[in-house]
């Protein structure tokens, strides 16, 4: 018997309609639409077969795909990101199904990619990838906090990982720094991105990787390094040819690059921000001559903070060689001073710089092409219209973060107009921190700039300002589908978030499907009565949830229990995939939330996971 095929509408269309559209969607909604379709289809869409997101995926679309869809096409895929940040505990699902398994399913495995992992999470994993001949490739983003104690573990498990065949290990700067003991040694790192601690840690850092040859190291604390740097034992790394280091908080002095330099013989691309009081470092003749006769590419930027004003600025660029061209932003005793063009993909800029900044345009800056993340510090008296003239040079710019502080700035107001912000294409993510600036209405011209913004975080009483103004709640409303509330930076603050702004926020945010709610300034405020007593309990919320047949737990309007019955019911239509929360909940909570979600929210007739993470001290539900 003869059966017939009936080809869809949308299989009429070419491929190169058909991946266009594609650029739209999540890599789990074309794996879920087209795999299976048929052999053309299949075909059109190899890259994502290849190169598989998880990224962004409900509990559901996560369960099927593990189920139905991994395992059909695991021995196709190359790369694959596992996604902890939207899809809170999307590692677990992927640890039961395929923990046992991984190089049988994933056999031609080369990269993988962990988005938000605590360590925990991360050893399950580590422990899970054994015997996978072509994984050499693992990358790291937004790694939390790793605690001291569990550094000596934590540290071989990842260098060793897959039996010791990572040749790549990549670990971006919102990660946590790492630990190296003085006896490690991992023969297989070739390529290594890191963050440490302080500038002691080189000396095991180099110690552990002599065969490296691609080094990206970041420093986080604040110190001193010239006391720590005379005693550093640091090992020559004779293969080394491309290095990077940004050490903006510990100052330097010229002595220790000239340690430094000696130890990176043959390297050929050279890449150092760094902060400093020398004087040396802002002196062409001096650097030059000092850098490793094997430099072929310098990359040059130093924060200079100097006892007297500077006053000879044209002096100190014009000094520099049309080879190692700089360009210079002052004010007072701040200097910065760097080579053109820029090359590292993140800038920051204090509030006196970047008066400074907006008022050129260098079209060799370099900004315009290599800045994916900018930092700038504005003053919340009349500031942000200035930070619009650094952010229209970084064109290509993927996240921005405000810093606004209550200090006064002295320097007059900007009474200019508003510089052109070209569309901003890339930009997905805006983040504020700090206390309100007095021309936030500014921020409108950011928006309109940025077609694809999809992230906000910033304080609650910043929000609420924002969403007063009906131009930015319209394009907010459009465009955000990811929405962090964090803690007001003015303490006490007029307004903090409360129940009845959460209706206001689900309609403001319709497209809302994640959230993370920081609600510290809350309590759970739990009271515990009998059957009997129930109706004579006065000031509780009229929600009483259900432990055993005698007794009920009773929680007030304004509790954190309370808030989070509410965000789950507002936002019910909105299909929330993650929500995250910060406070203090009820014991019931914290030891089944689960169980506790189920019984007493909407999500009782839906597929969800939550547990309550101590160390996080957090409420994570994936839905």
């Amino acid at each position: 018997m003869e059966t017939t095929y009936y080809q869809s509408k949308l299989e009429n269309l070419p491929d190169e309609i058909l991946l266009e559209i594609c650029k739209y969607l999540l890599c789990t909604d074309i794996l879920l639409s087209f795999v299976g379709l048929n052999q053309r289809i299949m075909q059109m869409i190899t890259q994502y077969r290849h190169h598989t997101s998880l990224y962004k995926a409900s509990i559901a679309k996560s369960n099927y795909l593990c189920v139905n869809i991994l395992p059909e096409i695991g021995s196709q895929i190359r790369s694959i990101l596992i996604d902890c940040c939207y899809s809170i505990l999307q590692d677990n699902l992927f640890i039961k199904y395929f923990g046992k398994k991984m190089s049988i399913v994933f056999p031609q495995l080369e990269k993988i990619s962990l988005v938000s992992y605590q360590y925990k999470q991360l050893i399950d994993i580590l422990d899970s990838l054994h015997d996978l001949k072509h994984l050499v490739e693992i990358r790291l983003y937004n790694l939390f906090p790793i605690h001291k104690s569990n550094q000596a573990k934590f540290t071989p498990s990842l260098m060793q990982a897959n039996n010791h065949r990572f040749t790549t290990i990549l670990i971006d700067d919102e990660s946590s720094s790492l630990d190296f003991d003085q006896h490690d040694c991992y023969l297989n790192v070739i390529r290594l991105q890191v963050k440490l601690r302080t500038i002691a840690d080189l000396s095991s850092l180099f110690s552990a990787i002599p065969n490296v040859q691609y080094l990206d190291i970041i420093m986080e604390e604040n110190g001193s390094s010239s006391k720590h740097f005379d005693g550093l034992n640091l090992s020559c790394l004779y293969h080394l040819t491309d290095f990077k280091l940004i050490c903006t908080k510990q100052p330097w002095i010229f002595e220790d690059l000239l340690v430094l330099f000696a130890q990176i013989p043959n390297v050929r691309c050279l890449s150092l921000f760094l902060f400093t009081s020398d004087t040396r470092f802002i002196q062409s003749d001096i650097i030059i001559s000092s850098l490793p006769s094997t430099v072929q590419q310098f990359n040059y930027a130093i924060y200079l903070l100097h006892f007297t004003p500077f006053d000879q600025i044209d002096e100190i660029i014009t000094a520099w060689p049309p080879s190692h061209e700089v360009t210079c932003f002052f004010h007072d005793t701040f200097l910065l001073v760097h080579t053109l063009p820029w090359n590292f993909a993140r800038i920051s800029f204090p509030k006196y710089t970047s008066k400074i900044m907006s008022c050129r345009t260098n079209m060799i800056s370099g900004y315009d092409s290599s800045v994916k993340q900018l930092e700038v510090k504005i003053d919340k008296n009349f500031t942000l219209k200035k930070a619009l003239g650094i952010i229209s040079q970084c064109r290509r710019v993927k996240e921005i973060i405000i810093y606004v502080t209550d200090s006064v700035d002295t320097i007059k107001a900007d009474e200019r107009s508003v510089p052109d912000i070209p569309e901003l294409s890339q930009l997905i993510q805006v983040a504020f921190y700090g206390p309100i600036p007095s021309d936030l209405d500014h921020f409108l011209f950011v928006l309109t700039a940025a077609p694809n913004i999809c992230r906000l975080d910033l304080p609650f009483d910043l929000l609420w300002q924002l969403i007063d103004n009906q131009q930015i709640r319209h394009i907010l409303g459009q465009r955000i589908t990811s929405l962090s509330i964090l803690e007001n930076a003015t303490k006490p603050s007029l307004v903090t978030l409360q129940k009845e702004h959460i209706p206001i926020i689900a309609s403001a945010f319709f497209r809302v499907y994640d959230i993370y709610a920081n609600l510290a300034h809350l309590t759970h405020n739990t009271t515990v009565v009998s059957t009997k007593n129930i109706l004579d309990e006065s000031g509780v919320e009229n929600l009483v949830i259900p432990f055993d047949h005698e007794k009920f737990e009773v929680f007030s309007s304004s509790s954190t229990d309370s808030m989070l019955v509410s965000l789950l019911a507002e936002f019910k239509y909105h299909r929330l995939t993650g929500l995250c929360i910060t406070g203090e909940f009820s014991e019931n909570i914290k030891v089944n939330a689960k169980q506790w979600l189920k019984h007493n929210t909407v999500l009782n007739d839906q597929e969800f996971e939550a547990i309550f993470c101590d160390e996080l001290h957090r409420l994570l539900i994936w839905m």
